[in-house]
């Protein structure tokens, strides 16, 4: 089981890791916004670029630090029975919700985003239409769908790890799970 839990340390690690660069992407596309506005209402020059780069670095973002957001237990949560459930209680429902919904989801997404954004590599895509001539290449954020499931993925089995520990007595529930049970 330490083995077990050793590797569930180094999931976690990899996704602070991961959180702790994307979130640098949030402050680089505030500046983006804001130069993109004064662009636009200063110079009346806009960029169809700039503004393809607004949405994707939000919806890396958003993919990116879904596994942090799972990992520090701050996603959102449906508990009506927690606190007569119970510290193992609690543990065999997070285990049951993601071995039967998160990593099947995960699993899945990977599965089917994967080839599509391989075939965008290859095929050159970029993001122009008939409505934006932005030459940003298409399999970007095409890679950011698997990247952040794959995250996710793994955030979960790290937490399924931590669950069998809780259920086997060798590891308590992490503080904020406590508090879930202790709050009512």
């Amino acid at each position: 089981m330490r083995h077990l839990l050793d590797i569930a340390n180094k999931i976690d690690a990899l996704n602070r890791t991961v959180a702790k660069v994307v979130r640098w992407g949030l402050l680089a596309n505030a500046i983006l916004i804001t130069l993109n506005a004064l662009s636009r209402k200063l110079l009346s020059i806009a960029y169809s670029s700039a503004f393809d780069l607004q949405w994707q670095f939000f919806a890396a973002t958003v993919l990116l630090m879904a596994a942090y957001t799972f990992q520090r237990d701050e996603h959102v949560r449906i508990d009506i029975a927690t606190e007569r459930l119970g510290e193992r209680g609690l543990a065999w429902l997070d285990l049951t919700g993601i071995c039967l919904v998160l990593l099947p989801v995960c699993v899945v997404l990977v599965w089917v985003s994967t080839p599509q954004f391989l075939t965008s590599i290859l095929s050159g895509e970029s993001r122009a239409t008939r409505e934006s001539t932005s030459e940003i290449p298409g399999w970007i954020i095409k890679g950011f769908i698997p990247a952040g499931f794959l995250l996710l993925g793994l955030q979960g089995v790290a937490e399924a790890i931590r669950c069998v520990a809780c259920i086997r007595g060798v590891l308590p529930r992490p503080v904020r799970r406590n508090m879930l049970i202790e709050k009512r």
